[in-house]
């Protein structure tokens, strides 16, 4: 049988939560077509060859044959930001909105005739509106895969004639599947939803270990920091010198010159899930893969506010409501000092989750049952 994943290529939270789901129906012989932003495919196809869940001659385009099929597409519209910053764009939001969804009803007749090519069983949608539409056109089944909706997000900038598309697109799934740590208005909108646990790219415990053996030097405690890969970074050169931590960061972070105590990961590391699980403490964006990722891994983590993006509010909410993380203002950062007092002095709680991406793909197989 044959599934078709449309998975938003804003930043590389969507991809990441749905990876292990794909890996376990190709591991059950299942086909996997996957429509994504080129560097999120990239990811994808390295994590499964990696482990060794495709052959190199399995990884083709939309022609291929093969089991995991990727084809390179610009699939969904997020949060544009302020270059430098983490704020949204308002006047972009709003003139990439509008081109966007004027190209819905062009985007829903190309998926159809995929979706009908590949004679789908399912078409699985993280968050891509549209692709709702194309599967009940093609009389296909669908799943929702939700944390949250552009809509909440959408809604403090822009009018209801340009939610109403994405509101229609949302109405047309099948079946949703409630993450656990969705946020309420998502839970709301969607009453019947399946509840299902987080997904993430399961640790591997032996890589873990070899991560802290290597980066703690002299017992340093070892900070992973990262401000997610939907932005171009920001402009705050930090300065942890004299610090008794290491740092493990992601790109788009500036350090102050003789910062001698950060590790900075190359560009595309396929497992910077192993690197959350290995350190002590993690100071990141709260996006939903990202605090997922926190929580399986039981790691106390400060949380970058984003008060003008409702989902990062909500998020953080929730994390400090668990006794999971705290909350800090992006300006901050420029006394990492005081960071590491507030983030070591937590009365931290670690909560009880479960990494449930198998039961999700048996959902999708029709494997398990639906409550």
């Amino acid at each position: 049988m044959t599934y078709i994943f449309y998975i938003s290529n804003h930043g590389f939270g969507h991809i990441m939560r749905e990876i292990p789901v794909m890996a376990r129906l190709l591991e059950c012989g299942m086909q996997v077509i996957c429509i994504c932003g080129a560097k999120q495919l990239n990811a994808a196809r390295s994590y499964m060859a990696d482990r060794h869940i495709i052959d190199d001659n399995e990884e083709c385009g939309v022609s291929g044959k093969g089991r995991f099929v990727c084809i390179e597409g610009d699939t969904d519209y997020g949060t544009p930001v302020i270059p430098g910053t983490l704020k949204i764009d308002a006047r972009a939001l709003e003139r990439g909105v509008r081109a966007y969804v004027e190209t819905f009803e062009s985007r829903i007749e190309e998926a159809v005739g995929l979706i009908k090519r590949y004679d789908a069983a399912a078409v699985i949608c993280d968050i891509v509106p549209w692709a709702l539409t194309a599967a009940k056109r093609a009389g296909v089944p669908s799943f929702f895969m939700a944390s949250f909706t552009w809509i909440e997000v959408f809604e403090e900038y822009l009018d209801e004639k340009l939610l109403a598309p994405y509101r229609k697109c949302f109405e047309d799934a099948d079946r949703v599947l409630l993450y656990a740590m969705a946020n309420e208005p998502t839970r709301k909108r969607f009453p019947d939803g399946i509840q299902v646990g987080l997904a993430a790219r399961p640790f591997d415990c032996e890589r873990v270990d070899n991560i802290r053996r290597k980066l703690s030097c002299g017992g340093q405690k070892l900070v992973f920091m990262s401000v997610g890969g939907s932005n171009s970074g920001i402009d705050t050169k930090i300065d942890v010198n004299g610090l008794q931590y290491r740092f493990v960061a992601t790109g788009g972070i500036h350090f102050a010159e003789g910062s001698d105590n950060v590790y900075e990961l190359p560009e595309g590391v396929p497992d910077t899930n192993n690197y959350i699980a290995a350190c002590d403490y993690c100071i990141t964006k709260p996006g939903w893969s990202t605090i997922a990722e926190v929580l399986l891994a039981g790691t106390p983590a400060a949380l970058i506010g984003r008060p003008d993006i409702a989902e990062d509010r909500m998020n953080i909410a929730m994390m400090c409501n668990l006794g999971a993380a705290v909350s800090i203002d992006i300006t901050e950062l420029d006394d990492m000092s005081k960071v590491m007092n507030k983030i070591s002095a937590m009365d931290y709680h670690r909560a009880d989750f479960v990494n449930d991406y198998e039961h999700i793909a048996g959902i999708i197989m029709g494997q398990c049952d639906l409550d």
